[in-house]
């Protein structure tokens, strides 16, 4: 049926369906997320991202895209699975960081969720805490990073290459 086919949808904003005699269906209030700017799991976070961890770099890509904020236990949930995304593979997670990246709201998603990059790209780690003490530098590397990417033209190429440009500082 319609509902268990919809409760096995990633997030709320995903499982709503349309068909000309009733309407929408929407058993998960994705509607109303969607006008909240909300990324929510349907049910159980841990439980879709258990199912596919790809998920966890869906809902990166969609708030830095879209400008949506992660809902409270779903965020928790990508911190606490991030994890599991060692286990997908390069050329999916690849598909959704360039996405992530080239979004509006990239700067603060890389900034708030770079532990879970750091999953990816293990590199990434050891610049949260590289300071840069010089008169052209005003933080740490991976702020420098981040900032950089979100200034940088919106192109997919442009935008990765920033991001790895201080990998190895």
């Amino acid at each position: 049926n319609i509902k268990d086919d919809l409760s096995r949808r990633d997030f709320t904003m995903n499982a709503i369906a349309y068909n000309d005699n009733t309407g929408y269906v929407d058993c998960f209030d994705g509607v109303a997320d969607i006008n909240n700017k909300l990324i929510r799991s349907v049910g159980n976070p841990d439980k879709r991202f258990n199912e596919d961890a790809l998920r966890i770099m869906r809902a990166l890509r969609f708030a830095s895209v879209l400008g949506f904020d992660i809902e409270e236990k779903t965020s928790q949930a990508v911190f606490d699975n991030k994890g599991l995304l060692s286990s997908i593979a390069a050329e999916r997670i690849y598909a959704e960081l360039v996405k992530l990246l080239c979004g509006d709201n990239c700067e603060e998603v890389l900034l708030k969720y770079k532990e879970v990059l750091a999953v990816v790209i293990p590199e990434l780690k050891p610049t949260f805490t590289c300071t840069q003490n010089s008169k052209w530098h005003l933080y740490d590397v991976y702020t420098h990073i981040v900032k950089s990417v979100a200034v940088s033209p919106q192109k997919d190429y442009i935008r990765l290459a920033v991001f790895l440009h201080d990998i190895a500082k």
